[in-house]
């Protein structure tokens, strides 16, 4: 089978598109993930932790809905260009919802939701990005081309929360009781860079831009008619394709989908470990993060780079496997085994006393007095009193954790709302540390490595859904 090589030039810049695509997508959304506690809380503090859970769920919830529906369409359209259109349209339309927030009605919490869940209905365009990969490249072309658009996808998650950093210096505006107006601020200044992006992304798919190839389709009919030639002279009949193994696919599938979750919960999680069991506040922990995450990236890639000569070396199914134990033990490193609890957060009265700052208790006594330090904690005590998960102040000790240091505003755990924090160890960086870069290590290995065995096992059937 011969191919042009203008054509085959345009076809590997349709590869080009698509990975975009992926970049763009996984880019938006992980710019706005090692804020979204801190930002749901700006625009609905009555939301707290329980409803973070759903409301990091709602991305995840709406691609699983998704990215079937978008599946069977591009089989029924034969084509992703329309498709990938409207789910960029869909992409850039939440993230404005999501920057408006501040401009709608209490409670936010929910208009935040439906943003994510508008965020992650355009998660379908990854769905036929990946079946494109599959349609416009030979069997030999796939692993290399499969690798590098996890790469493209996995080094977004990791640029992501470096860009958001960057944002830190507009710091964050707290929107006052009844005002409603929009904002510009580290929240929200990402929000609207992805819109910017995603509207980018549906430009690039028009067809004076983008052109779809379908080699795949062409490799399997040579092959097909090059192996009726050689059984011709037998009298054997043409050989059919066979049905492609379905536990196979099904295991392709669980392995991507753990993968893909151990990588999302370090970077949900990340920003509020930190805030709660190291005691950061949310601007420190946004940027120590998203550094954090921006390095991880140049190492992702460093993997990716290698992953294809690898695979070929010692194969696909064994560099998986050796992901996957990566990705096992990455979580169990975050695992509170034992040690003293953390640092509590400091919790501001009703009657607008002001919590203790994010000073070590001799500083407090050389700035203050014995005596102004002492009975500002007694204030504190006795009007948390009315609150029955709130020790009470009744020494030094007690206001201050294991390590002396005295409570921290807007930082450490709160133990006045999670009484577990009084008696669960604390996470220590060096676990954080360890336990980053296993999965970071894990994850590009599991995610290329899945995707090109679950390719080579549906061979020239559609790969869409």
């Amino acid at each position: 089978m011969t191919e042009r090589p203008a054509t085959r030039r345009r076809r590997f810049f349709s590869l080009g598109v698509v990975s975009f695509t992926a970049f763009i997508f996984n880019l938006s959304f992980s710019i706005i993930l090692t804020s979204a506690k801190p930002y749901l809380d700006k625009m609905d503090p009555t939301a707290g932790t329980d409803f973070l859970g759903l409301f990091i769920a709602a991305q995840p919830l709406a691609q699983l809905i998704f990215s079937p529906i978008m599946g069977y369409l591009g089989n029924k359209l034969g084509s992703v260009r329309i498709l990938s259109m409207i789910s960029m349209s869909f992409l850039a339309l939440g993230f404005a919802l999501y920057a408006c927030v501040a401009a709608l009605p209490e409670p936010r919490r929910w208009y935040l939701f439906a943003a994510r869940f508008l965020i992650g209905a355009a998660g379908g365009s990854i769905t036929l990005c990946f079946s494109y990969i599959a349609t416009a490249t030979t069997t030999k072309e796939r692993t290399t081309a499969v690798s590098l658009f996890q790469m493209a996808q996995s080094s977004a998650f990791v640029v992501g929360p470096a860009i958001q950093a960057a944002f830190a210096p507009l710091g964050s505006i707290i929107p006052e009781e009844g005002e409603s107006q929009l904002y510009f601020d580290m929240y929200t200044g990402p929000a609207w860079l992805s819109v910017i992006l995603a509207i980018i992304n549906v430009f690039v798919f028009l067809p004076c831009i983008f052109t779809e190839y379908n080699i795949a389709k062409e490799e399997g009919e040579y092959l097909a008619e090059l192996a009726a030639k050689n059984n011709k002279d037998n009298n054997k009949e043409k050989p059919e394709l066979k049905d492609p193994d379905v536990v196979g696919l099904v295991t392709c599938i669980i392995v991507f989908a753990s993968v893909q979750f151990n990588f999302i919960f370090l970077e949900s999680v990340a920003t509020l470990l930190t805030m709660e069991m190291l005691g950061w506040d949310e601007q420190r922990a946004i940027v120590i993060v998203g550094i954090g995450f921006a390095a991880a990236g140049l190492y992702s890639g460093l993997i990716f780079s290698v992953m294809a000569p690898t695979s070929r070396k010692v194969g696909e199914r064994i560099v998986m496997m050796v992901g996957i134990i990566f990705l096992l033990l990455g979580p169990v490193a975050l695992y509170p085994y034992s040690g003293p609890p953390p640092q509590f957060r400091c919790n501001a009265t009703e009657s607008g006393h002001a919590a203790l700052g994010a000073n070590y208790f001799p500083e407090l006594l050389i700035r203050d007095g014995i005596h102004d330090v002492w009975s500002t904690f007694e204030a504190t005590a006795e009007e948390a009193e009315g609150n029955s998960t709130c020790l009470p102040v009744q020494s030094f000790n007690d206001t201050c954790s294991y390590n002396a240091t005295c409570c921290i505003p807007d930082a450490g755990c709160p133990n006045c709302d999670q009484p577990w924090c009084e008696t669960l160890p604390a996470i220590t960086s060096g676990q954080m540390i360890t336990g980053f870069a296993l999965i970071v290590t894990g994850f590009p290995m599991g995610a290329s490595m899945g995707n090109a065995v679950f390719s080579k096992i549906l061979g020239p059937f559609p790969q869409v859904c």
